[in-house]
């Protein structure tokens, strides 16, 4: 073809005919031989470069040179293969083609650059053939990490995936719509083996386990803290409770190991939509289900979703789950959530209202108030999003207590009002019944009492109170003990004058319950398990936050990584004021949900940090 007097050459003119051998080289290898022959000693006994051991790739092998190098920046920026698709304005079977080598990556490498955050000349196949001794090593050497990502992707989706959905439904499956036994309720130890084997099992790669050895080395140091706290206490101990306390308390650290090594870096979008669908699922049969029934019967624990009996698990899931909203709000603006995002924040607030989880309203409101101050200043849909929801929290609050008094709010704002120290007393109480015990028996700051033997939600179980007779355990954990009742000196002289003179405030004792993770774990471990976890849980809740705040600074439009990382920061968030409340750190419905959060986030994030 002619144009204005010049012939126009296809790129594939300049490349030249196949190679089938030296006197076939391209135009960009005949310029690069002769850079070299020009800057070489001219000694005339120097070997050619084929005769020195390094011949020339062929054009298919450096096609898939380029093409690995490709697939491992993606996956070392944290994208999935639409999302660079996306960013390239190309098709995802085109980019899968690109990093299959089966298209010439060639015209995109500039933008593959710009994309995943690479040098370009990192990714030109100039450099591949002009050092392919370097490159050889460099595909012996990392590239098996990438393609066993690739390969074994939707394995760990799965298996992830699955265990997050048991975690979620297990409970409407065997007390709200109970086709399955309620031994089932256990699901999560069968979780915490098959992860951590699929773990174990897993081939050695880089996978940087180091951003996530605190919380494994201290959950260490918790278990063999229990294994002291038992033998100096073995009169008092049994073990079928101080195994459930030590696998409560220790298992979720575990497991965010296990998550963190299986996870495929580049995949943060697939658990954010999962996320997003079990949200959904809870709001829908929420509304369809439970709200008509709390009509009817004016009941508020009926508000449970897929939780069964215990809508105070709901209640934690729905605040991980607006977390999640809002940074998809902010940053994802293309996803098809979006448009809906505010009528979910909306009803997300209301079913936790409904769910009359009194004991959790400040916690609501400042979880709203961290959520605006991290996304509040990156841009205006940050800011949009904060003023939003902070006004959806304060009309939905107001309407509730003033149309809805069986829920009982009015009193409980009046009496914050009247005394803003109340709460924060009366929950107090119970850690200053430890004080007492360690001042009658000053080697209980550093042994403990035992494992199981206090307060702690294991000894609920097994002595079979109020609380425990709510809870899934039933009389499946009383076989463990031979049927017999079981108490201890410790939690008879302590805890039970306790249970017997819980105040009753606004309709609920939870208050002044003597149920706390705080209180249990100084009393059953002393100080040192007791700041073993209570360590592991702020660096967590630290970490989320710290990289929240490098993702949300750096985020490009539509990256997931920000909302997951909003998400994991709440959920420690909520998870360490609960604990003032109750043992929740040993329900690991919540736990785990929390840890396998951090464990993706932090591997998305790391496998950023890296590629840069």
């Amino acid at each position: 073809m002619e144009a204005g007097g010049r012939r126009e050459r296809s790129a594939g003119w300049f490349k030249g005919p196949p190679r089938k051998g030296p006197e076939h080289r391209t135009l960009l290898e005949r310029f690069s031989s002769l850079r070299e022959a020009r800057t070489r000693s001219p000694s005339r006994d120097a070997a050619p470069p084929q005769a020195a051991g390094h011949p020339h790739a062929s054009e298919p092998e450096a096609r898939g040179v380029v093409a690995d190098r490709v697939a491992r920046a993606r996956q070392e920026a944290g994208l999935t293969t639409k999302e660079l698709a996306e960013r390239l304005n190309l098709s995802i079977w085109m980019t899968e083609r690109l990093e299959a080598g089966d298209a010439d990556a060639a015209p995109h490498l500039a933008s593959i650059a710009r994309a995943t955050a690479k040098q370009e000349e990192w990714l030109r196949p100039a450099q591949d053939v002009a050092t392919p001794s370097d490159e050889m090593a460099d595909r012996q050497a990392e590239p098996s990490a990438v393609r066993y990502r690739i390969e074994m992707r939707k394995p760990a989706l799965v298996l992830i995936a699955l265990s997050l959905a048991s975690l979620v439904m297990i409970r409407f499956f065997t007390e709200a719509v109970p086709i399955l036994p309620r031994f089932a309720n256990f699901i999560d130890v069968p979780i915490f083996v098959a992860v951590v084997i699929a773990a174990v099992l897993r081939p050695a790669g880089e996978q940087h386990v180091r951003a996530v050895a605190p919380p494994l080395l201290l959950g260490y140091v918790f278990v063999v803290v229990c294994a002291v706290s038992m033998l100096t206490n073995i009169s008092r101990v049994d073990a079928a409770p101080a195994l459930m306390f030590v696998y409560g308390v220790a298992a979720p650290l575990v497991l965010c190991w296990a998550v963190y090594r299986l996870w495929p870096a580049g995949s943060s979008l697939s658990l954010s939509r999962f996320l997003v669908a079990l949200g959904v699922l809870e709001i829908v049969l929420v509304f369809t289900v439970n709200v008509p029934q709390f009509i009817l019967e004016q009941d508020p624990d009926v508000i449970s979703g897929t939780f069964g009996e215990n809508p105070y698990q709901l209640v934690f899931f729905l605040l991980v789950v607006i977390a999640l909203l809002a940074g998809i709000f902010t940053f994802e603006k293309r996803r098809a959530v979006t448009r809906f995002a505010p009528v979910l924040l909306l009803a997300s607030l209301l079913i936790i209202f409904l769910a009359q989880y009194r004991a959790l309203l400040l916690t609501t409101a400042l979880t709203i108030v961290l959520l605006a101050v991290l996304l509040g200043p990156s841009s205006a849909r940050g800011a949009v999003v904060a003023v939003v929801t902070t006004a959806m929290l304060l009309v939905v609050l107001a309407y509730v207590a003033q149309n809805m008094p069986a829920l009982k709010f009015g009193a409980v704002i009046t009496q914050a009002r009247e005394n803003p120290s109340f709460y924060f007393q009366k929950r107090l109480a119970p850690i200053g019944v430890v004080g007492r015990l360690f001042g009658e028996d000053p080697r209980f700051v550093v042994t403990g009492t035992g494992p199981g033997t206090y307060s702690s939600r294991a000894w609920s179980q097994f002595a079979k109170t109020s609380e425990s007779m709510s809870d899934v355990a039933g009389d499946y954990v009383q076989r463990l003990t031979g049927g017999r009742p079981y108490s201890t000196d410790v939690s008879s002289r302590y805890v039970v004058p306790q249970l017997r003179n819980v105040e009753v405030v606004s309709g609920s004792g939870a208050v002044s319950s003597p149920f706390s993770s705080y209180s249990s774990l100084l009393a059953e471990v002393g100080l040192i398990g007791f700041g073993a976890i209570l360590v592991t849980y702020v660096w967590a809740l630290l970490c989320s936050v710290r990289m929240a705040m490098k993702s949300i600074r750096a985020a490009q439009p539509g990256d997931p990584l920000p909302a997951l990382l909003c998400a994991s920061t709440v959920a420690f968030f909520v998870i360490l004021q609960m604990a003032l409340l109750e043992n929740w750190v040993e329900v690991t419905r919540v736990t785990f949900v929390s840890w396998i959060l951090f464990a993706v986030a932090a591997k998305e994030f790391n496998a950023r940090r890296l590629a840069t």
